[in-house]
């Protein structure tokens, strides 16, 4: 007997199509061959016949086969051969068809992991097959298993983070005052002392800036959709980050006519200043950083392009995973945080983001936003 299990695999399948396919096309042919050959065998015997009219019981008699018979002859065999060729075709036809049928759970398997989002996996379906062959099953289950560790682990970092980050936001906002206060009451220092306040400053502020970005991400709370002007928020964004730019000498610049989008103002305002901000941190001296508004259909997109350093393929594949930098070695004022933020506020905007070359040299970063919030 074979079991429930056997009849599932996907190698029983295949091996049971392959023989029932063999069989019959081998019936399919001896029958159509056979027929051919009656028919054949028919017409020889009906002119045998005919000659044989008028004949006396013991006369001999010669048969003749003209051209015509052997022409019939190489037909047979041209026939014999166009039958084992279409009954081929149709076979291999009807495997295909099989094959195809038998591994589509496969596509719809390939298909849900390759949507998987980390971030939204306690949303997602389950990867787990209820139909197909037991190989493709079990290949579903043990996907939906190493992903469930896979979440349990990330969600276990995600939350440790933010717990330290919580807890370290009020010994941060302590030092601050305390340098603050210090700074007043010392009145003027001497230039040893003044480089070291303004060193323990510096990283103070880049110290709470990394906890409220980590922070952010930690945050589940929905966006709150409402009109907002694109246009008036870049320049206010460009207004905040002049001064560094210009410590940097990048210039900036701004196109584009006025352009309103439903969506959550804070989020967007928080994404475009971090790619202002990337833009402007790993740009050149006497470097350019634009910002691009314009609208596609219904959808706007949003452009920073820069004239910085660039990235390579692997440093685009990577430049929106958490604590990732392209070249540490160049720029010490970030933690790798920025573009990963980015990347969350373009899922939650239901937008995308993508990064492309801005030949001669730097960087373009695409932000695309649908017009009337997600669909």
């Amino acid at each position: 007997m074979i079991g429930n299990k056997t009849r599932r695999s996907i190698i029983f399948k295949l091996t049971a199509a392959s023989v029932a396919l063999l069989m019959l096309m081998l019936v399919l042919s001896n029958f159509l061959i056979a027929r051919r050959q009656q028919d054949i065998a028919e017409n020889l015997t009906a002119q045998v016949e005919s000659r044989m009219k008028g004949k006396a019981e013991g006369d001999s008699v010669m048969v003749f086969i003209d051209q015509e018979e052997v022409r019939h002859l190489a037909d047979f065999k041209l026939y014999a051969i166009g039958v084992f060729l279409i009954t081929g075709l149709i076979g291999g036809g009807i495997f295909i068809l099989l094959i195809r049928r038998t591994l589509s759970p496969l596509a719809v398997l390939t298909e849900k992991v390759a949507a998987t989002d980390m971030d939204a996996m306690a949303e997602k379906d389950s990867l787990v097959l209820k139909e197909g062959a037991y190989e493709i099953v079990a290949l579903s289950e043990a996907f939906q298993k190493t992903l469930d560790k896979i979440y349990d682990n990330y969600e276990k970092e995600r939350l440790f983070s933010v717990n330290v980050a919580h807890e370290l936001r009020t010994p941060l906002a302590v030092l601050r005052t305390r340098v603050d206060v210090f700074k007043k009451k010392r009145g003027p220092m001497d230039p040893e002392l003044e480089a070291f306040v303004e060193s323990m400053e510096k990283n103070i502020r880049r110290l709470s800036d990394l906890v409220e970005e980590i922070l952010f991400l930690g945050r589940d709370t929905a966006p709150e959709f409402r009109p907002v002007n694109i246009k008036a928020m870049a320049q206010e964004l460009l207004l905040d980050l002049e001064e560094k730019a210009e410590a940097k000498d990048v210039a900036l610049s701004l196109e584009g006519e006025d352009m309103v989008l439903e969506t959550d103002d804070a989020l967007l305002e928080r994404a475009l200043y971090n790619l202002i901000d990337n833009g402007i941190k790993y740009n050149r001296p006497g470097g350019r950083l634009s910002i691009i508004l314009s609208e596609k259909g219904e959808d706007a997109h949003i452009t920073v392009a820069d004239t910085g350093y660039g990235m390579d393929d692997e440093a685009k594949a990577k430049a929106f995973d958490l604590f990732y930098r392209a070249d540490p070695s160049r720029n010490h004022d970030g933690y790798g945080v920025g573009l990963a933020l980015v990347k969350e506020i373009a899922g939650r905007l239901g937008g995308k983001i993508q990064i492309k070359d801005n030949p001669p040299t730097g960087t373009i970063f695409e932000f695309t936003l649908p017009k009337k919030g997600p669909r």
